[in-house]
């Protein structure tokens, strides 16, 4: 989601890193999985959703954000856990009923099907926003 937001904005990871005033590994390390976007601070997430909107994202891009975090919390749970079983008081899908919207991110891998709620990014990308790829 924050590669589909950065492409939406006309924005390099170069360029995102420099409007963050970070590394650009470390927005290369986000859009990749291996720095998990989970992992930022609250107030530093409404900073970059802020920044992207400005730079030309759509406006809606901190809420999908927030619902994509919440989304690879639910696969990377199930990713750890293997075929383990994890008690409900741990799971994310036991934590709420999810919205379509997160249900169908947490599909997106999976089908290839972008997910409608992200026409407004998928029409600025060229290519239209290929699915992300889940790290095992």
């Amino acid at each position: 989601m924050l590669k589909l937001s950065r492409q939406a904005a006309g924005l390099t990871q170069e360029k995102l890193a420099e409007l963050l005033g970070v590394d650009a590994t470390t927005v290369q390390g986000w859009e990749s999985g291996r720095r998990p976007l989970a992992a930022v601070g609250a107030g530093e997430l409404v900073k970059l959703s802020a920044r992207l909107s400005r730079a030309g994202a759509p406006a809606s891009t901190g809420r999908h954000l927030n619902e994509a975090i919440e989304a690879d919390l639910v696969l990377s749970t199930g990713i750890t856990a293997g075929g383990s079983w994890v008690d409900p008081d741990h799971h994310p899908l036991a934590a709420a009923v999810h919205r379509k919207t997160i249900t169908n991110l947490i599909t997106w891998p999976f089908t290839g099907t972008t997910p409608p709620q992200l026409a407004d990014f998928t029409s600025k990308v060229p290519g239209g926003g290929r699915s992300p790829h889940i790290r095992c």
